[in-house]
């Protein structure tokens, strides 16, 4: 079945000129955020399980089912680089399903309105995932498509599961972090939602010649004066006149203004009044339902005015939200693939076990006897069978490769130590019992993560050369 409380609503339609940006991002959340792809291998005559970081195939096919930070095998999900659209059934609720909604977001930020992201059939407020997003990405993303809320509005309106949308929903959802707000779009969900317009009550326009330098409400007042003194032709007349206006862009509404009728009149009116506006001036002057005018036009209408200029605010404070905390982490042990030495947030109980490791490393002794991808094998079905993370494919092959090098042998006797720890309690059972029949149960939590970390270092050539020397 599938896991289907967080949804896109609408279809995702990245423009061509940013797929590509997009498509690197959602690969770099993926890499960084641990989706991995599961495959077998055969080591030492041994059928085991390794992962590798995601990469497309020849038809543009991202395929993964594995987080390295939740553990467990997922069906396969896919992301299409070449429509950008993602296919995940299977995502749980936990590691997997945070990175899958992390690229949802992604979705809806470029496809920058007509996709949104609902949590069991509401409108679900990101401003949580853009911040963390954010932090991976280390860019600031905003959310064009939810600033326009009358766009919003209006596709949720359209759409047959959630009508229901109001504006409190629209306006509870806001968040600074999507972006400065549309004020216009805002205050004709609030008009358009009570059906009636907000008259000024000084700063009327008398004149055609005041429409450039009036505000929005002078402006939707003065169309609504000029539709009340229509006579019932020029009603009709207008009407078409209208459903012809909202198709047009601005340079051809502006083509209209040689017109020194009324007509002429709301042309320059659309020129800084958004279309709703002006339906909801004409409906409430000759008595009708908005809705009933909006839908028999069958139009969308333009979205190129002049706006009123408001003071802009930007100052936005960079913040993030770091994706350990939101992986209910309290720091970031488990990622050494991803550290350069200073990027990430260890404990002090990590830093010294890194400095034990580099000096237990050091000191061991390599027996002359030792058959390295045998011992390597035995060490992957043991991570399995007490279900820690699934090691590297990269980390595998590399140490398959160097079989015979001394220091490859001396890491995986160390990590070798670290699954022992605790054996010594029992010496009549071989490290494979010991751990399947108590230590696993026993073993303290930041043991576990222990493990996890030098596995990880391990596989980050850079640090592991500062460290191990190899």
């Amino acid at each position: 079945m599938a896991d289907n409380m967080y949804q896109l609503a609408g279809k995702v339609n990245v423009p061509a000129e940013k797929k590509d940006e997009m498509n690197k991002y959602v690969l770099e959340i993926m890499d960084k955020c641990g989706i991995r792809k599961m495959e077998k291998m055969t080591v030492a005559g041994v059928e085991v399980t390794v992962v590798s970081p995601v990469q497309p195939n020849e038809a543009g096919i991202v395929m993964f089912d594995y987080s390295i930070f939740e553990k467990k095998q997922r069906e396969i999900s896919t992301y299409n680089l070449n429509t950008c659209e993602l296919y995940a059934e299977d995502r749980g609720y936990d590691e997997f399903n945070i990175v899958i909604n992390m690229i949802m977001v992604l979705q809806e930020v470029y496809t920058n309105g007509g996709c949104y992201l609902i949590k069991s059939g509401k409108l679900y407020n990101i401003k949580g995932y853009l911040l963390m997003l954010q932090g991976v990405l280390k860019k600031r993303i905003t959310l064009p498509g939810r600033i326009r809320m009358w766009d919003t509005y209006l596709f949720f309106r359209n759409s047959e599961e959630y009508q229901t949308v109001t504006y409190m929903d629209l306006l509870n959802d806001y968040s600074e972090s999507y972006g400065e707000l549309d004020i216009e779009q805002l205050l004709v969900v609030w008009e358009v939602e009570n059906q009636k317009l907000t008259f000024p009550s000084e700063k009327k326009i008398s004149r055609r010649e005041e429409i450039d330098s009036a505000n929005l409400f002078s402006r939707a007042e003065y169309a609504y004066r000029i539709f009340c003194r229509m006579n019932e032709d020029e009603k009709n007349t207008m009407e078409s006149f209208l459903a012809e206006l909202l198709n047009l862009n601005f340079s051809e509404r502006k083509e209209r203004l040689i017109r020194e009728d009324q007509k002429g009149i709301i042309a320059e009116l659309s020129l800084y009044v958004l279309p709703a506006y002006l339906i909801l001036a004409y409906a409430q002057a000759v008595g009708k339902d908005f809705w009933e005018v909006w839908n028999s036009f069958g139009s969308k209408g333009y979205s190129d005015v002049i706006q009123e200029v408001h003071p802009r605010n930007n100052d936005f404070d960079f913040r993030i939200i770091p994706f350990y905390r939101v992986v209910r982490r309290k720091n970031e042990d488990e990622f050494l693939e991803f550290w350069d030495g200073r990027n990430l947030v260890l404990s002090q109980d990590m830093k010294e076990c890194i400095q034990c490791w580099k000096e237990q490393f050091h000191d061991i002794s390599v027996p002359s006897d030792m058959l390295t991808e045998r011992f390597l094998a035995k060490i992957i079905t043991r991570l399995k069978n007490i279900h820690f993370r699934y090691v590297d494919k990269a980390f595998v092959t590399e140490f398959i490769e160097h079989g015979n090098d001394l220091n490859h042998q001396k890491a995986l006797i160390l990590l070798e130590r670290l699954l022992d720890k605790g054996q010594e309690y029992f010496p009549e059972l071989t490290g494979e019992q010991a751990d399947e029949w108590i230590i696993q149960q026993k073993r303290g939590k930041f043991d576990c993560v222990a493990i996890s970390a030098l596995s990880s270092l391990l596989t980050n050539k850079r640090q592991r050369n500062q460290i191990f020397g190899f």
